[in-house]
């Protein structure tokens, strides 16, 4: 779907008195169309990564920042026991900063394992080869040994976490494997392990990138949603408008209101059906003198994945 920016906004006719009256809804009640999304490739994906993942000498598991204790595979996690392992916060720039270091010090101690976030939007080359290092002296650790000739990491994650980026950014970093890893803002790009990728010479280490694997089912429909609002999930599963739902009533629980500015509404409002036919008008989203909700919906997923809406976490911490 193709998606244009508008550069040239008039003003938002909200005023600062119609925000300090809006009250936000305290629960959703968002039901979703269906409560999981589990297609035959992560199936064998999984049995797959369980056999490889037995040579990794580390798993690097990758999380979306602005979900960063729903956007992970437990089951997954459990295949992974007993190799070493840091997790990565993706698309931090998602994300306030203070809020994502307090997250990153937060699963460090529960976990016990080392905790970082990176942005995609920002040339990290000395963090990114720091990074490897620390993944080399865990596996050394771990074996008991000074150095070996290689070293095998594994990059795991749901869909959509950013896990191939997160490789591609050590390709647009280093002078090896220029070719970079196929991307898209949809969920299920990636449908099986990669080729051996070299991403560093001294040490020599490798990396394979893996397939986005979720659940088999979820654990409530509030996970599937918050999946959907980030792309985790494709929203033609929970519903475009469901989706779109979801993120208003955490939008506007984090008094986020930029979505106001975007969709020219008076004030903030907890009907997302007057947000998207307001949204729809200004985009010129009609059909017939109609609002085209759903593809007003698919528009507004979009711009949040942007950041257009502001930095925010879809969970409580």
């Amino acid at each position: 779907m193709r998606l244009t920016r508008c550069l040239h906004l008039r003003e938002s006719p909200a005023t600062p008195h119609l925000i300090k009256q809006f009250v936000p809804r305290e629960t959703c009640n968002v039901k979703p169309k269906a409560t999981n999304w589990f297609p035959g490739h992560m199936s064998s994906g999984l049995k797959r990564m369980q056999m490889m993942t037995r040579v990794a000498d580390c798993i690097i598991e990758i999380h979306d920042a602005r979900l960063p204790f729903t956007s992970r595979n437990r089951f997954a996690n459990q295949s992974y026991a007993g190799r070493p392992r840091m997790l990565i916060l993706a698309k931090a720039d998602l994300v306030k900063r203070d809020e994502i270091d307090m997250i990153c010090k937060q699963i460090s101690v529960q976990e016990n394992i080392p905790v970082y976030s990176t942005s995609n939007t920002v040339r990290q080359k000395q963090f990114l080869r720091g990074l490897m290092k620390d993944g080399v002296g865990m596996a050394n650790a771990d074996q008991l040994t000074i150095a070996k000739p290689h070293y095998t990491f594994f990059v795991s994650g749901i869909p959509n976490v950013g896990k191939s980026s997160f490789i591609n950014l050590f390709k647009k970093d280093t002078d090896l494997d220029k070719n970079k890893l196929k991307v898209a803002p949809e969920p299920g790009v990636t449908k099986k392990i990669s080729n051996r990728l070299k991403i560093l010479n001294s040490p020599s280490v490798f990396m394979y990138d893996t397939p986005g694997v979720n659940l088999p089912s979820f654990d409530s429909p509030e996970t599937v949603l918050k999946l959907a609002a980030c792309g985790c999930v494709p929203s033609s599963v929970t519903g475009h408008v469901q989706a779109a739902d979801y993120l208003l009533f955490w939008l506007n629980r984090k008094e986020q209101y930029k979505y106001a500015f975007l969709c020219g509404l008076a004030a903030p409002s907890n009907n997302i059906i007057e947000v998207l036919a307001y949204y729809a008008r200004r985009r010129n989203l009609m059909k017939d003198g109609k609002p085209m909700i759903q593809q007003a919906a698919q528009h507004f997923l979009i711009r949040f994945s942007r950041g257009e809406f502001g930095r925010i976490i879809l969970e409580d911490f």
